[in-house]
């Protein structure tokens, strides 16, 4: 297939390929340099950034990954992995049951930020991927099913705070939005209850997207203790990952507290 010629005929290779948006981990970051050269305001110009994209793209369709159906039951477990990286927002859910090494996915999303999102706090921007991935799981396996929330970032313990941290871009309705729907399907420590359990795992970056045993046994990140987020240099925010360094080790397990 060779690389579009115009607007036109990019808007109709972005239509074609559409469908396999939700086959393909960070889908929305991979196109992205194609959407730009469709904007009324850009004139068409298909450099090397639109042809390493349209090439990755199509690679990425020939190895696309097969979504396995929704499965009910005492023994599956759903499991939600959400990230925010530089340049936008992913997440996809997945379905495992006993004897399954990797399980199966059900579905996987991206997309990049959206006006002043990308001003947010690495603390905030993870609260939204988890956010908008809980949206989206709720479409696929409903609002009653047993989910594990798998952020890289402690999320819920921030939610049930119910309080808007000191250090923050987003706005307070912002916040209190989140909060809501985030609070009120979660539950912690009680996995007979329907609602979102939460474990803390790195995000499987590459070709293993499932769980490992030791990341299921010990359920922490790797990060290290930093200065209060206020503290820290500008050029050191964007990458900061907690807003007060207050991380403790206990054992082989890390503990975090968020700031308010």
């Amino acid at each position: 297939m060779s690389p579009p010629t115009s607007k036109k005929e990019t808007q109709a290779f972005l239509g074609a390929i559409g469908f396999w948006r939700m086959h393909i981990p960070e889908y929305s970051q991979i196109v992205s340099p194609l959407y730009l050269v469709t904007r009324k305001k850009n004139d068409f110009h298909w450099g090397p950034e639109q042809q390493q994209a349209f090439a990755q793209i199509k690679q990425e369709i020939a190895h696309a990954v097969a979504l396995g159906p929704v499965r009910t039951g005492p023994d599956v477990k759903n499991v939600l992995y959400s990230a925010a990286g530089n340049n936008g927002l992913s997440w996809s859910l997945w379905q495992k049951v006993p004897g399954e090494t990797r399980g199966r996915p059900l579905g996987f999303w991206s997309r990049s930020y959206r006006g002043s999102e990308a001003n947010y706090t690495p603390t905030e921007k993870e609260i939204l991927a988890a956010y908008e991935g809980l949206q989206a799981a709720s479409e696929v396996i409903g609002t009653e099913t047993q989910l594990l929330l798998a952020p890289r970032l402690p999320v819920l313990g921030w939610m049930f705070k119910g309080k808007v941290p000191s250090t923050h871009h987003a706005t307070d309705t912002t916040w209190s939005k989140w909060i809501a729907l985030i609070t009120q399907r979660a539950r912690i420590g009680n996995p007979n209850r329907p609602g979102i359990l939460e474990i803390i795992t790195n995000w499987p970056e590459g070709e293993t997207f499932g769980l490992s045993f030791e990341e299921e046994e010990e359920q922490v990140t790797r990060a290290e203790e930093a200065p209060p987020y206020n503290e820290l240099p500008e050029t050191e925010r964007q990458y900061a990952l907690f807003t007060d360094g207050s991380c403790r080790i206990v054992g082989a397990n890390r503990k975090w507290k968020a700031a308010v």
